[in-house]
């Protein structure tokens, strides 16, 4: 009977955490914000910037325009960016205020987050999607929403560049 319940247990346990990466996948990114869609669909977006990234070249960066983009309920957000690769949104970086309730609501919303122990900050993965927590100054948090359709995308086109290069040879 023990072990019967033991494995009734786990079973649930695991359902909740798959249900967990299920979720933030559902909600594709940040407010209506989604990633993997066109940064022309987004009305309360503007161009700031031609951009260089870790992974990705020739990126723009898109910031909200005035009154868009402000808050996540009651805590204020102090920056936001859009960045894109060939209109296609990638990533998007939020910066609000340290407040406990945001933490709290980020659980609430897609379970207890894994802890990267070297690069020390909190991260939820879904499938396509992967959502870090870090602090970013002392009274501040940077979230983090990336793309992992994308990433392959730029994969894909740097193999075309070399093919092209070597090709031409």
């Amino acid at each position: 009977m023990v072990r019967y319940l033991i494995l009734l247990f786990s079973v649930s346990v695991s359902c909740s955490f798959a249900q967990t990466a299920a979720e933030l996948d559902k909600r594709n990114g940040f407010k209506d914000i989604q990633v993997n869609t066109s940064v022309l669909n987004y009305e309360g977006l503007e161009f700031k910037k031609d951009d260089e990234h870790a992974y990705y070249k020739n990126i723009k960066v898109y910031v909200p325009k005035k009154d868009h983009y402000e808050s996540i309920g009651s805590i204020k957000i102090h920056d936001l960016e859009v960045l894109t690769y060939k209109d296609s949104i990638f990533q998007i970086i939020v910066i609000t205020d340290k407040d406990p309730n945001l933490y709290k609501g980020l659980k609430s919303a897609f379970g207890e987050p894994e802890y990267n122990y070297r690069s020390k900050y909190h991260h939820w993965t879904g499938e396509n999607l992967r959502l870090s927590y870090v602090p970013y100054q002392k009274d501040k948090l940077e979230l983090t929403y990336t793309s992992f359709l994308m990433r392959e995308k730029l994969k894909e086109d740097k193999e075309e560049v070399i093919e092209d290069i070597v090709s031409d040879f």
